[in-house]
Order: C-alpha cells, then sequence, then structure tokens
C-alpha cells in the first residue's frame, strides 16, 4: 500500500497554517485558533487538525536525529566519534554533549511544536459538538498517543520537562519550569487508559498500521508504565525507582496481555520480511508492526541514515549508510543459527557499480533496511527522502515486555512469560533447531527471576537491535553504565586475543579473507566467525598479476587492537568516552543538558543543574 499522499498533503497544509516560528519553546500561538470550531465541527475536518501533529515527524529533528541518530551509544548501537568533542551529534553519542549543541534545541523545539498541535486538537475535539463520535474518538487517541510518544521521548533525554496539557495562546505564560517525569508518565498513562476503549483496530482504521490505532495504544501504555516502573537518573546522579513499581508492572503486564491476545495478531513467519516490506513500501497491519511513522517517497531518512550501505554510482538507488553501527561485541553474541543475524547485521556494502564489498568491522551496517528494495529507484544522485517507514512498535517488542512484566511479578517466569520467550524465538530458528534453540534453552533460564530477566535482556538485543530503543530499556533496567563497561571489556578482548592467539576470544578472525564472484557478491574464505587454519592464496601475491582469482586480504578483529600501544583501539576509546567508569557500577550521564537558548529564554525557570552540568 502507498496510498499516503493525502495524508501528508493534508498534514502540510495544517502544519503551515497552524504552525508558526517561535523564539521560545512555549512560545507556539497559532493564527488558526480563531477557526478551532469549524476546524472541529466534524470529523472531515478533525482529521486535518490531527494530520498536523504526524507532520512533524516530517522534520530533519525526527528523520535524520530523534528517530536513529540521536540516541547515546550502547551495548548494541554505536555511533563513531572522533579523537575529541565537536559539538555535533556525535557528543550526544558519546554522552560529552554541552548546551551549546544544536541538535539539542532542534529536537527540544520539534517535540514542543508537536506537542502543542496535539494539545490544539485534543481541546478541539473534546470541545466539539461531534466529540462522542467514533471517529472523534479515533482521532482523539490519536492525538493523546502522539503527544504521550513526544513526552516520552523528551523525559528519556532531559529527565524532568515542562508539562503542559493545554494549547499555547496568547496571553499565556511562556515559563514554565520542569515537571516530576512521574507525574508525567502517571498522567499520560491515565489519559491513554481512557481514550483506549473508544479507539479502531488497526484493521478499521484508514492507513491502517501507518496511523496510531488501539491495538498501538495499548502497547504504548505498557511501554510508558514499564519506564514509570523503572529507575531513572536523578540530578544527584544516582538511579532509582518509585516505591510503587510493581503497580505499573502490573499495569504494563494487562495492557500488554490485551495486545497479544484480543486482536488476533500473530508475528510474520519471516523477520526479514517485517522489514523488507518496509523497504518495498508494503504496509503490513496484521503482523508484527503496531505502529510505523509513515514516508511518502520523497520524505524520511530510512535507507540513507540507517540500511544497508550503498555507495552513490553507476546505478539508479542513490547512496545511504548507516550512522550509528553495530557493536562487534553485539553481532558475535548471536547463535550462528539465528535467522536474525543475516538480516540485522551488514557485513557487507554495495559500491558504485552494486558489487559487494568488505565493511569494516567498526562500521558493521544495519541491515534491516535496503534502498536497493525500493520498488521506484531514486535517481543516482538520491540520498535522502527514500519513503521508508520507520516502526515504532512491533509486536514481538510487546511479547518480551508482558514476558518481562510477568517474571517481575511473579517473582520467576510464568507459563504465559515462558510462551513469549518461545514464540519470538521460534521465528528466529528453523524448526529443526526447535529442540536445542528454543525448549532447551528457555528450559535452562526459566530457572530464576534473575535468569529469565538476563535472557530477556539479551533477546530483547537480538530482536530489536538495530531499531535504536536498546537506550530506552537500559535506562529503566539500570544498566546502562554496567553494559557499556561489558562491552568495553569485550571488544577489548576480542581484539586482543584474535591478534595475540590466546584468551577467550582467541578463535575469531584478525583478518578475514575474500573475492568477488561473477555475480558481483561477496564470497569469503572459511568463515567469518572463526579463524582460519590455512592461508588462502592471495591475489596478486608475490606479484602483481599472480593469482588472478586469489583472495584479498582485509583487516577485521585486529582493527580492535592498537599494536603500538598494546592496548584496545581508538574506536573503543572513544565511542563511551563521557562514561568513565570501567567497572560499570556508576549510572551512564545519558541525561541531556538544555540548550542554553532554552535556557536564557525562560528567564529562570529553567536551568542546567546537577547531572555534572
Amino acid at each position: 500500500m502507498r496510498n499516503k499522499l493525502s495524508l501528508y498533503i493534508y498534514a502540510a497544509f495544517c502544519f503551515a497554517v497552524a504552525a508558526t516560528s517561535c523564539k521560545k519553546f512555549l512560545d507556539t500561538d497559532s493564527p488558526s485558533n480563531f477557526t478551532q470550531e469549524y476546524i472541529y465541527a466534524n470529523s472531515n475536518e478533525a482529521v486535518k487538525g490531527v494530520y498536523s501533529i504526524y507532520a512533524l515527524f516530517n522534520q530533519d529533528a525526527f528523520t535524520s536525529r530523534l528517530s536513529d541518530s540521536f540516541i547515546p551509544n550502547t551495548d548494541v548501537e554505536v555511533g563513531g566519534v572522533g579523537a575529541a568533542p565537536d559539538n555535533s551529534r556525535r557528543d550526544i553519542w558519546s554522552m560529552e554533549a554541552t548546551d551549546a549543541n544544536g541538535d539539542l534545541r532542534t529536537v527540544w523545539e520539534n517535540a514542543y511544536k508537536a506537542i502543542n498541535m496535539a494539545n490544539i486538537a485534543v481541546e478541539g475535539i473534546e470541545q466539539s459538538p461531534k466529540a462522542a463520535d467514533a471517529s472523534m474518538k479515533q482521532l482523539l487517541g490519536e492525538a493523546k498517543a502522539l503527544r504521550a510518544l513526544w513526552y516520552y521521548w523528551l523525559i528519556n533525554y532531559w529527565g524532568d520537562v515542562p508539562f503542559k496539557l493545554k494549547p499555547t495562546r496568547g496571553g499565556d505564560s511562556l515559563y514554565l519550569g520542569r515537571t516530576d517525569r512521574g507525574v508525567i508518565l502517571s498522567t499520560l498513562i491515565q489519559d491513554l487508559m481512557s481514550v483506549e476503549p473508544g479507539m479502531k483496530s488497526a484493521a478499521d482504521v484508514e492507513y491502517g498500521v501507518e496511523r496510531v490505532n488501539r491495538e498501538f495504544v495499548q502497547g504504548l501504555i505498557a511501554r510508558l508504565a514499564l519506564c514509570r516502573g523503572g529507575y531513572w537518573l536523578y540530578p544527584d546522579m544516582a538511579m532509582r525507582r518509585k516505591e510503587d513499581y510493581k503497580d505499573y508492572y502490573q499495569i504494563a503486564r494487562d495492557y500488554a496481555h490485551k495486545v497479544i491476545y484480543d486482536w488476533g495478531r500473530i508475528l510474520n513467519p519471516s523477520f526479514a520480511a517485517v522489514f523488507d516490506n518496509e523497504s518495498k513500501w508494503i504496509v503490513d497491519s496484521k503482523s508484527d508492526v503496531l505502529y510505523e511513522v509513515a514516508f511518502q517517497p520523497g520524505f524520511g531518512d530510512v535507507g540513507w541514515n540507517i540500511g544497508m550501505a550503498v555507495d552513490a554510482g553507476d546505478h539508479n538507488y542513490g547512496s545511504g549508510s548507516t550512522y550509528k553501527p553495530l557493536t562487534p561485541s553485539y553481532a558475535y553474541s548471536f547463535d550462528t543459527l539465528d535467522t536474525r543475524l543475516a538480516k540485522t547485521v551488514a557485513f557487507i556494502k554495495y559500491d558504485k557499480t552494486l558489487t559487494q564489498a568488505p565493511i569494516a568491522v567498526t562500521s558493521l551496517g544495519i541491515g534491516n533496511w535496503s534502498r536497493l528494495l525500493m520498488p521506484t529507484p531514486s535517481g543516482p544522485t538520491s540520498a535522502k527522502g527514500t519513503g521508508i517507514n520507520w516502526p515504532i512498535m512491533r509486536l514481538s517488542d510487546v511479547m518480551l515486555m508482558y514476558a518481562e512484566a510477568e517474571n517481575e511479578l511473579n517473582n520467576g517466569p510464568t507459563g504465559d512469560a515462558i510462551a513469549m520467550l518461545k514464540t519470538v524465538r521460534k521465528r528466529a530458528f528453523s524448526s529443526d533447531n526447535w529442540a536445542a534453540k528454543v525448549d532447551a534453552y528457555v528450559a535452562a533460564v526459566a530457572n530464576g527471576k534473575e535468569a529469565f530477566f538476563n535472557a530477556l535482556v539479551n533477546e530483547r538485543a537480538w530482536e530489536l537491535g538495530g531499531e535504536c530503543i536498546r537506550h530506552y530499556d537500559l535506562i529503566r533496567w539500570n544498566l546502562f553504565g554496567k553494559k557499556i563497561a561489558e562491552a568495553k571489556a569485550k571488544l577489548a578482548q576480542m581484539g586482543e586475543n584474535s591478534v595475540n592467539g590466546a584468551g577467550p576470544y582467541d578463535y575469531l578472525p584478525d583478518n578475514l579473507f575474500y573475492r568477488i564472484k561473477t555475480d558481483k557478491t561477496i564470497e569469503w574464505f572459511g568463515s567469518i566467525f572463526r579463524k582460519n587454519t590455512v592461508m588462502p592464496p592471495l591475489k596478486d601475491s608475490p606479484s602483481k598479476g599472480d593469482n588472478p582469482n586469489g583472495y584479498t586480504r582485509a583487516s577485521w578483529m585486529s582493527a580492535l587492537y592498537n599494536s603500538t600501544t598494546k592496548g584496545p583501539a581508538d574506536y573503543i576509546l572513544r565511542s563511551w568516552r563521557g562514561y568513565k567508569d570501567e567497572t560499570g557500577s556508576a549510572p551512564a550521564p545519558y541525561i541531556l543538558p538544555l540548550h542554553s537558548s532554552v535556557v536564557s529564554s525562560s528567564l529562570g525557570t529553567l536551568k542546567n543543574e546537577g547531572y555534572y552540568f
């Protein structure tokens, strides 16, 4: 399905009418407010107001920042960091951002524009004489869910933030202080619980999962509840959670249960097909995806700044790569029989002639999306604007949230929790491997609360890696610092062991050997997962022209080792530079400072205090 043009024509129209540029982040007074009674008099007009909220996903603040390139480096996705801070998004990746970083202002302002758009729509619908109509209830749910989603992102980056549920108009105070994020989350959860029953399922709403629907809102309630029941970083640099956290695990359990059991959804039998559908512009509203941000061709950066790397050149597909590659420690954590590995981790790229080429071990691509699968190539000079949708939530995510909540509430895994983990793993392995990789594996980790929880931590990495939600999980689990320390130690060992031939990772290849076949695909000598015991014939060795069908050597795990210092390579030393604790005991400093312009325009109501700012 690719019938989204009308959605974004309306969205662009409403955005142009309703939004104005602002000097202060809350100064979003709309010149269209005088027409609010007309706009929300019926659902045919009201839908335009709600679509204006979706329009904010088309801004750079979301497409090339918040969605996938704004997150700090984790144990899964890691963006390349330079020799010194450079006041770019790389400083966010390394947890070194200052209040002068322009990306902070860009995302903050876009978030509050979207929230104000949602506030306008909510007020208009609630005051409409048609508010009781089924179509208006659906629109109200969409507006409230989109508002909640933006607040969820804000609190995960900035902690306590200004909280407003009414549209800003002339005469309103523009100088709001911070509201406790616990209050924000509790309010939003109750807000969504009140509107969810009046919403339509994806099967019954126009555009399906390209619009917010009932099962997604149920899943969003579960996600917000786990965040409310999880840990947060406080200004004194301590991680804590509220005493009533189990109340929110119960909410998460109950609403995840609704998603799983009330709608007859099943996982797509093919993990790869979930993402291939998005690359092919196919919208599947019946299986995995609960909600995905819709991008018309010409919009969206999926396949440009995340996905299979393609060099510009002698073809019509343009260019793209992955800003936030996957760590080698993550890639090599997969069971080699896990079918998700081949889709998630891209060990190769495509050059200017669409010939496969090796990729650096420190630049492992996220292979879920590929611009080469687009039904209509976007042209040789194209880059952005692929029209590939971005998933916000999938069914397997909810299944694992459900298993997590069941495990926490019952002090160990229940039968339902075990069934969810098995369901996710069954798709990951061929049926002839289920006995060992599903039944035996799950039985071994289901012998206690901690073991099962740790299995879920790993499973969420393997199932959701590359979708850029890992750091939200690590925050609420209070595992961010620990996982950084583990990743650094493992990467250092992988590099040193592979080069020196001793240690637990001595079997990993320090170099790889490859050649290109006539069909332009790459052929590895031996395995990329184990060191070769014999040396292959090398191309142009010992002299140029020798062994024309020989192999080429490429540095691999050796790139993780500095042979001069006899220690970790710069990649390991720089990627998490803002986190200083090698033991992983200290909290990761994931909270961002407010941009200096936000502080100055608040006239003293907002400050950068605590968090070592």
